[in-house]
């Protein structure tokens, strides 16, 4: 039986439903978000965010008068990173929370809760990256962070710019990490590359050494990757060990988490790798986010929570705009908050007021633009990030991939 995991404190006060200091909030009750991804096991780095995202939003939610006038209150699911575990885990949700809204989880059990959150009529903010629903045609599904095939091909441009010519992949054998396989692939021999080696490793061992030396008897001259924390530090000591540290190291999005980073080591994480991440650039929401992350969460932003954040806030923004709850009128009223025209907006404060003025707005958050498409898919720049070296895991931007650059590498432009 999986393990529903249910924060009193966040039903209950002091972080959802914080009141501001200009004076106590009246509440009307209460409307629950299920923030729902693998907390614990192999893959608590990557669900983890899902959770730390959607209490930032709610703090602020919250501290703006709530959604239609009531306290949103996140409810935390263990999915423990199997499609199974996930969809008991959702049903015991469902039957106790009643749920308008779900924000995960990610691509490993997206099949096993979709069928449910459509029973139920629930709209489900989805974190995966997964290419098999670029042309989503289930209506309650929204994925609120560009796809994997936007992300590699963001990861191929960088390398194909900096003349990266003959490449290595090296991903750990879940569903997340494979579908990045075929497409960076592509997208990479699009732009004149060439893949010498791919090294599909288990995760969780304590060495990878025979994987270490198949990898570099290729002489690749980067290495695309992604690993979970305690793979990823086995593996660099291997690598360590035999001498081949010259090689540079390209991550996805995920690489980009403080917990990998702390367990690679910041400055050596620093010294031999780059992440690629959705970018804050455009929106300039990022400075209340951080803030507000770290009050919440006690630590610095975990890479991908920006994306919860941004699915929270869209969500009660629709809700707001429908006047109502029902998913019908919310999913009418998603691109109506979401998508241009309208006045831009990069906070619920903000959007709220504006809504209730009357206003079309377009809210852009600190993942960027959340304009949806025909198939519930967003767009968006992409950062090229690094660590800073200090103990805290942070990264910092050392370029942005713009949308125009984006579209270009898509058509072939840039080549080697």
């Amino acid at each position: 039986m999986a393990m529903l995991m249910l924060v009193g404190t966040l039903a209950s006060g002091a972080i959802a439903g914080a009141s501001p200091k200009k004076g106590k909030v009246h509440f009307h009750g209460t409307v629950h978000f299920t923030a729902i991804g693998p907390l614990t096991g192999a893959y608590s780095a990557l669900g983890i965010p899902i959770v730390e995202g959607t209490k930032t939003a709610a703090y602020l939610i919250n501290k703006a008068g709530g959604i239609l006038g009531k306290k949103l209150v996140v409810d935390p699911v263990d999915t423990k990173g199997d499609p199974a575990d996930a969809a008991t885990a959702l049903q015991q949700e469902i039957a106790i929370n009643h749920p308008k809204a779900l924000i995960g989880p990610i691509t490993l059990e997206i099949h096993g809760v979709e069928p449910i959150f459509t029973r139920f009529k629930i709209l489900d903010g989805w974190n995966g990256g997964t290419p098999a629903f670029v042309h989503n045609t289930n209506k309650y599904l929204w994925r609120c962070n560009p796809s994997d095939t936007q992300q590699t091909l963001a990861i191929a441009g960088y390398a194909a710019q900096k003349k990266y010519r003959t490449a290595a992949m090296l991903f750990t054998t879940s569903a997340a990490s494979q579908s990045f396989e075929p497409i960076i692939a592509s997208a990479y021999k699009k732009l004149g590359g060439k893949i010498v080696a791919t090294e599909s490793i288990s995760a969780g061992l304590s060495t990878y050494s025979s994987e270490a030396s198949a990898l570099i008897s290729k002489h690749p001259q980067v290495v695309f990757t992604q690993m979970t924390p305690p793979t990823a530090a086995a593996f660099f000591k291997n690598l360590e060990s035999l001498g081949a540290l010259n090689i540079p190291f390209v991550g996805t999005t995920f690489m980009a988490g403080s917990t990998v980073i702390q367990a690679i080591g910041p400055a050596f994480s620093k010294a031999h790798m780059v992440e690629v991440q959705g970018s804050t650039a455009i929106s300039g929401a990022g400075k209340l986010f951080k803030a507000t992350y770290k009050k919440v969460n006690g630590h610095t932003v975990e890479s991908g929570a920006n994306f919860a954040y941004d699915c929270t806030v869209d969500f009660a923004l629709a809700m707001d705009k429908a006047k109502s709850f029902t998913s019908q009128k919310v999913i009418r009223a998603i691109p109506e908050v979401s998508n241009p025209p309208g006045i831009k907006v990069t906070t619920y404060a903000a959007g709220l007021a504006d809504i209730k003025r009357g206003k079309k707005i377009n809210y852009t958050g600190v993942s960027g633009p959340m304009d949806f498409n025909k198939y519930h898919n967003v767009t968006g720049p992409w950062s090229v990030v690094q660590a800073t070296g200090k103990p805290t895991g942070t990264v910092s931007v050392i370029e942005t991939i713009t949308a125009p650059e984006m579209v270009a590498y898509q058509h072939g432009k840039g080549k080697m």
